[in-house]
């Protein structure tokens, strides 16, 4: 066999991508699943009812997801609004609220500062779209499910009710048909309802006082009349009624709402692409009827605003704010589409340690020297063949990064052939386990909801198994480091090895890729996007599981190490769809992240008796809780959102945070003070901002292995510091 050839300098050949080609529009490939990857029926989680596309692949993760399982009534939230199926006495049919921030409750005692949570009250039924028919039961079923919006039919015997929900709408909009008597409803109860006359369009106009002061206007091509305080009937037999209806924040915003009233959203469709030096992404609206303005009314939320294109040439409704849950105050905006741009990411941002102060530092010989007896123990001592061998993918991916990340130091930091060809071959034969799909627990391709999910929990519906991994729980956190990983091995192998991996593991890697990052909405065996929502600029990380605040994720730094893998792999292969979708994500999610889950004292979109938290702890959709699912530990809120560290981990965790977080929270001495993985992370986390002070940790001669997180090395570990320029 031949030399390997030299490993050149850390220059990876970086690609810059100035074309203009849309990153939602390319597949990665349409064919099914590999054939190693056994089918599934057996889903312990029923379908739903649907009223059209049964057989399309389902969004497991989306913000309507607690109208597919279990009963189907706990609310969802396309913010500002939640809406959810109710089935009480004389109040059945779509309940709707908005909560105001005056009405949120922080525990667990509101005169502390900061607290540790706050949430919105759910279930305050302020308007109601119903029949008089519904009283005697209705059938209820969802259609039409995209990435953005989901559509929802109350059916009986004579008539239909269908709304379509779509994240910002400006109005909840419900469509009548048959012969159905409409009626609007309301638990909090209506002190007076006022006909305003009629829009220019011709539909009649209405405002709503309920007994909570809070005023609703409600537009109509149909006559209403209130019967009781909390009924508003409609007239009967009207063939085809609408009914829009949307909270006032200020009744001198009505006539922003009669120039959009007649047209409503039904869906929403994603264009990015590169631009010279920003990334620009669009919401397309789908709309159906017509308004005045020719536009709908929509609402954004302050990530979105902040980044809107300068160019558009749309202009913010004064006045019409109305506050969000848990990201900030949200503004509406007259559109049909609208766009955002990101910069691109620094150039040298890729695989080495990169830092917002100084970039790419580099390596003294003194520092190399030091990490190369280091590494050339741990590649000894590292058995990743066998300790990868688990039955959860997350352990397991964890494990296979840890053993990457030493792998890119023998290659790219010591160019020490002979240890990254023993590490090399390590990683591909515990790859090859995987590729071959022959772990403990294998994965297979669900065809009732359609994904890739670990068989741990499918027979006996263990929810417990592999952290939810078979009910579609953090499929981004668990295959994100499989997919860093393998990206790191197909590299070196392209320049230590035959060149011969990257084709065994494409398909396999891409499977994964396709499970939770999915660029495309018309893969027929995988959703679009399962787990990064665009719209709220994070992922989530909650499955098929009904929650009363809705979908969730607690960990924002290994939601953003997913897609950092995404945007290596498409490096890594060449395809430039790829890396610029991976680096778009990160992009939005450095700015949103930055907003919602990460707080400098700045911050000023969370309730200031929250921010002194510094991190969110579990971010869901009406609340936010500072704790995590396995335990109360500071070392354990604080860390999940460090894990892992990476080079992309200075982009998003920027320097004026990382020195606020440390010095706020005393997780210097918090350090010092514990023992286990955690302790490492903590010190990793330094040397974003101190990274003599992180070395000095990390290379002193009673360094104890059990400071290491299972996914960390000591190897990397040097690198990282010495590259962020502490050594």
């Amino acid at each position: 066999m031949s030399a390997p050839p030299p490993v050149p300098a850390r220059d990876y050949g970086r690609y810059i991508s100035t074309g203009e080609d849309d990153v939602f529009h390319n597949a990665i490939s349409l064919n099914p699943p590999p054939g190693y990857i056994s089918m599934s029926n057996t889903h312990p989680v029923k379908l739903p009812k649907f009223y059209n596309n049964p057989n399309h692949p389902v969004q497991t993760n989306n913000f309507y997801g607690n109208l597919l399982v279990e009963e189907q009534n706990l609310p969802v939230w396309t913010h500002p609004y939640s809406i959810w199926k109710s089935n009480d006495n004389q109040f059945k049919g779509l309940g709707i609220s908005h909560t105001s921030a005056n009405q949120r409750v922080f525990g667990d005692d509101p005169n502390t500062n900061p607290v540790k949570y706050f949430f919105n009250p759910v279930g305050i039924c302020s308007m109601m779209l119903s029949a008089a028919e519904f009283e005697q039961g209705f059938d209820f079923a969802v259609g039409d499910l995209t990435r953005f919006s989901a559509g929802l039919k109350f059916s009986t015997a004579s008539g239909e009710l269908q709304i379509h929900l779509v994240q910002g709408m400006g109005f909840i909009t419900g469509n009548y048909s048959g012969n159905i008597t409409p009626r609007i409803a309301s638990k909090v109860g209506v002190q007076s309802f006022q006909n305003l006359g009629s829009t220019s369009n011709g539909l009649n106009k209405y405002l709503a006082v309920l007994f909570d002061n809070t005023k609703w206007i409600v537009y109509s091509n149909n006559v209403f009349t209130q019967e009781s305080p909390h009924s508003i009937i409609g007239q009967p037999n009207h063939t085809n009624t609408i009914i829009q209806i949307a909270k006032l924040s200020d009744e001198n915003t009505i006539s922003y709402y009669d120039m959009a009233a007649g047209a409503y959203v039904v869906d929403c469709s994603l264009s990015g692409k590169t631009i010279k030096e920003r990334y620009s992404y669009t919401f397309n609206y789908k709309t159906l009827g017509h308004s005045t303005s020719g536009k709908v009314l929509h609402w954004f939320l302050p990530h979105h605003v902040d980044s809107m294109e300068s160019e558009l040439g749309i202009a913010r409704l004064d006045g019409l704010v109305l506050d969000s849950t848990c990201k900030g105050p949200m503004t509406a905006f007259l559109i049909n589409q609208f766009t955002m741009t990101e910069k691109l990411l620094p150039q040298d941002l890729l695989l080495d340690p990169w830092s917002d102060q100084r970039g790419v530092k580099g390596y003294s010989d003194a520092a190399k020297s030091f990490i190369e007896k280091v590494a050339s123990a741990e590649v000894d001592s590292f058995d990743v063949v066998n300790e990868s061998d688990t039955d959860s993918m997350y352990t397991s991916g964890k494990i296979l990064d840890k053993g990457a990340f030493i792998l890119y130091v023998t290659a790219f930091v010591l160019k020490n052939q002979n240890l990254t060809q023993t590490m090399l071959h390590k990683m591909k034969l515990a790859f090859q386990r995987f590729i071959d799909n022959t772990q403990k627990a294998p994965l297979c391709y669900d065809n009732k909801w359609k994904g890739i999910i670990s068989t741990s929990g499918l027979s006996d519906g263990n929810f417990y198994c592999d952290f939810g991994n078979c009910f579609y729980n953090d499929h981004h956190f668990h295959y994100g480091y499989h997919v860093h990983a393998a990206a790191i091995v197909a590299l070196v192998d392209n320049q230590f090895g035959d060149q011969s991996w990257l084709t065994k593991a494409r398909p396999w890697v891409e499977t994964l890729i396709r499970d939770y990052c999915n660029p495309v909405s018309n893969d027929p065996y995988f959703p679009q996007l399962r787990s990064f929502d665009f719209y709220n600029g994070h992922s989530f990380a909650n499955g098929l599981f009904a929650h009363g605040d809705g979908k969730d994720e607690e960990s924002s730094s290994e939601d953003y190490h997913a897609h950092y893998a995404v945007k290596l792999w498409g490096y890594v292969t060449g395809n430039k769809q790829l890396d610029t979708l991976g680096s778009l994500i990160l992009a939005i999610e450095k700015r949103a992240i930055g907003m919602y889950m990460l707080y400098k004292n700045s911050n000023n979109i969370m309730p200031p008796n929250f921010i002194g938290n510094k991190v969110s702890g579990i971010l869901f959709e009406n609340k936010v809780d500072h704790a995590t699912y396995f335990g109360m530990n500071k070392e354990y809120i604080h860390g999940i959102h460090m894990i892992p560290i990476t080079p992309v981990s200075n982009y998003v965790r920027d320097s004026e945070f990382v020195t606020e977080e440390w010095n706020q929270m005393q997780l210097s001495s918090l350090a010092e003070s514990i023992d286990g993985g955690w302790k490492g992370l903590l010190m990793l986390n330094c040397a974003m901002v101190d990274p003599v002070k992180a070395w000095r940790f990390f290379s002193q001669p009673n360094f104890q292995q059990a400071w290491l997180d299972n996914g960390m090395s000591r190897t990397w570990s040097l690198a990282y510091c010495a590259g962020m320029g502490g050594a």
